[in-house]
C-alpha cells in the first residue's frame, strides 16, 4: 500500500505565490487520450475499460502548470479535471490577507468533483501545485455518468475522504503546533513525488500552512535538527521518512485512513 493520500509518485517543482503568474489555463496544445490504455489517474484506472472509455468521450488531455489556474470562485465549471501527473492545490482565501490550501490533489483523484451533484460554479481556487498534466472530462458526461455505474462509488467515496481530509486540515490549523502541521503537509507532498527531495519554497509552505515565512524557517530548521528533513533554497529533501511521521500530528493518518477505507483504487486492465 503507499504511504500517505493514495496516490502514485510524480516529479515536483517549487510554487511560490508571492508574484505568482496570473495566467489561466494551458498554455500548449491539447491533445485526446489514449483511450486503449490506463491513463495514470488512479479514479479513472479503477473503472472498467468499456466505462472509462465512455467518460473519456471528446475528453483532452491539458497541462498542470505551476502557479496557473484552472478555477477561481465563481468561474463557471465545464469540465473536470484529473490529473496524470503533477499535483493540484485547492485554495480557500476567508480574507484579505492571503490564500490557504484546504487539500491537495494528485492522480488518485479529481478536481471540481462536487460538480456530480449539481454544481457548476467553482467555490475555491484551483492552481497548479506541480506540473503535470491532467484529462479534462466535459462537465455534462461526466455529471451523467457520475450518477450510475462504478463511477459514483468511486465518485461518492472519493468526495467523502476529501471532506475529511479538509475538515481535518482545518482543525489542525487550529490546535496542532507549526512543526507538527509541517510535518504533516510534507508527508502528503513527499507522498506524490518520485525521489526524497522536492521543490518547495519557503513562501509556498507559509501559504500552504498559513504562516508567514519566518514560522516556517523556524519550523524547517527544528525538523532538520531532528534528522527528519534537510533543506536549501527552493527545495526540501526528506532524509529520515519514519522521523517525519513521528513528528506528524494525528492527522496524517487519520487521512490516510480514510482514503483508503473511502475510495477502493482497484486498478482495472
Amino acid at each position: 500500500m503507499l504511504p500517505g493520500v493514495p496516490g502514485l509518485s510524480v516529479a515536483t517543482r517549487s510554487l511560490s505565490l508571492v508574484g505568482r503568474p496570473t495566467r489561466k489555463g494551458p498554455t500548449m496544445d491539447d491533445r485526446s487520450p489514449d483511450l486503449r490504455h490506463r491513463t495514470g489517474n488512479l479514479l479513472l484506472d479503477a473503472l472498467s475499460q468499456d466505462e472509462r472509455a465512455l467518460l473519456l468521450t471528446d475528453s483532452r488531455t491539458k497541462p498542470i502548470e505551476v502557479g496557473t489556474s484552472l478555477f477561481r470562485p465563481g468561474d463557471p465549471i465545464g469540465y473536470v479535471p484529473f490529473p496524470l501527473s503533477g499535483t493540484i492545490s485547492m485554495l480557500a482565501q476567508p480574507d484579505g490577507s492571503g490564500p490557504v490550501e484546504a487539500a491537495t490533489i494528485g492522480r488518485e483523484g479529481a478536481g471540481s468533483l462536487h460538480s456530480a451533484l449539481g454544481s457548476r460554479r467553482a467555490s475555491q481556487e484551483l492552481i497548479g501545485q506541480v506540473d503535470g498534466e491532467y484529462i479534462a472530462v466535459g462537465i455534462e458526461l461526466f455529471s451523467k455518468q457520475a450518477n450510475q455505474g462504478q463511477l459514483q462509488s468511486l465518485v461518492y467515496g472519493y468526495l467523502e475522504a476529501l471532506v475529511v481530509q479538509i475538515s481535518l486540515s482545518a482543525a489542525c490549523n487550529a490546535v496542532h503546533h507549526l512543526n507538527q502541521r509541517c510535518a504533516r503537509w510534507l508527508l502528503q507532498t513527499h507522498d506524490r513525488v518520485d525521489g526524497d527531495t522536492f521543490g518547495l519554497t519557503q513562501e509556498y509552505l507559509g501559504v500552504m500552512l498559513g504562516v508567514q515565512r519566518p514560522s516556517v524557517s523556524i519550523a524547517q530548521r527544528t525538523l532538520q535538527a531532528a534528522g527528519c528533513i534537510s533543506f536549501r533554497r527552493g527545495s526540501i529533501t526528506v532524509t529520515d521518512r519514519e522521523a517525519l511521521e513521528a513528528a506528524a500530528c494525528p492527522c496524517y493518518e487519520m487521512i490516510r485512513a480514510e482514503y483508503s477505507r473511502l475510495v477502493p483504487l482497484h486498478v482495472q486492465r
